[in-house]
């Protein structure tokens, strides 16, 4: 079970660039470079919401549904493979517990 690492460019943000890394036990973490800023998430607390090209991702307040803690603007196809990422570290997570 590895951590899986990978780096998006933003769009509409000249030269931003995300350092995100899945953790299969159902974290997130992602770091934009550029601005130093780190942001953390459970994988339940993750809303994805597209809109033509572009997709956000919305990390809720796992008490209060209607507070955002953070928000990411990315491409729609970044973003469909992050949920692919996800997926398969979700998938993977489950299997070493039923192993178990």
């Amino acid at each position: 079970m590895l951590a899986v690492h990978r780096q998006f460019i933003l769009p509409g943000h000249r030269g931003l660039h995300a350092d995100v890394t899945v953790i299969p036990t159902g974290e997130l973490e992602v770091n934009i470079k550029e601005k130093n800023n780190s942001l953390k998430a459970e994988f339940e607390d993750l809303y994805f919401f597209s809109s033509g090209k572009a997709t956000d991702i919305v990390c809720r307040d796992p008490v209060s549904h209607d507070e955002v803690r953070w928000q990411l603007h990315m491409a729609s196809d970044d973003a469909r493979e992050l949920a692919k990422m996800i997926e398969s570290a979700e998938e993977e997570f489950e299997i070493l517990m039923r192993d178990l």
